[in-house]
């Protein structure tokens, strides 16, 4: 019996639409990091939690810390086209922009923020259902 999995294993070309759809994601979440390093107060009311006092911009400078790793961890995987990484971390990070519209829910409703995120792991999902889908020949 032949036991071979469902998931593409074949590498992802800087010359498919599809590496260019997932690269959207990490190349914006590294800007949207850089922002809340640079600009925390107008990165946080992007983000849907308006932040004025100074006192707070280390918990900025944090998230953008993390925004930008999270990029960053994804990057060399996609670069190198190993493509089956690439979909597994994909799929793992969609954890990140469910919960933070989950934060805005909580905080402000359906406040106009909570569908950049939400709208962010849809699109992730969609990308990371084609990274993970098994191609056929």
């Amino acid at each position: 019996m032949n036991m071979t999995s469902a998931t593409d294993t074949s590498t992802l070309g800087k010359n498919s639409p599809l590496f260019w759809c997932t690269l959207l994601v990490p190349i914006g979440i590294i800007a949207i990091g850089i922002n809340f390093i640079l600009n925390p107060v107008g990165a946080s009311a992007a983000y849907g939690i308006p932040i004025q006092d100074p006192s707070a911009f280390p918990f900025m400078w944090i998230k953008g810390i993390r925004d930008i790793f999270s990029g960053l961890v994804i990057l060399p995987f996609l670069l190198r086209g190993d493509r089956r990484t690439t979909a597994t971390l994909y799929a793992i990070a969609i954890f990140i922009p469910l919960s933070d519209g989950l934060v805005i829910l909580a905080r402000l409703g359906f406040a106009p923020p909570i569908y950049i995120h939400w709208g962010t792991a849809a699109f992730m999902t969609v990308v990371a259902a084609f990274l993970l889908r098994k191609r056929t020949a």
